[in-house]
């Protein structure tokens, strides 16, 4: 049964939703923060690999401070990396 069906995507069945949950919910919880982790560095990368595509000239000292730059708040990167002026 689902608990948080305000929750569940407009196309995703009652039926789907409520087999995802089951299968979140036997996970437990070292499961559920394993596949978060997992997940985190699989966004992480495709965001680095969309900078890529972007900028092919950039090293990878470039994609990194790219990605940091999307990711921080523009003041904080300045702080971190004076000076430094990059396209995400």
């Amino acid at each position: 049964m689902i608990r948080n069906a305000d929750i569940v995507s407009g196309d995703t069945s009652k039926d789907a939703a409520a087999k995802q949950f089951e299968v979140l919910r036997n996970m437990g919880l070292q499961g559920r923060a394993k596949l978060t982790f997992q997940l985190c560095d699989n966004l992480r990368e495709i965001t680095r690999a969309g900078i890529r595509h972007r900028h092919p000239d950039y090293t990878e000292q470039q994609v990194t401070h790219a990605y940091l730059r999307l990711i921080l708040d523009k003041e904080l990167f300045q702080q971190v990396f004076p000076g430094c002026e990059i396209e995400p």
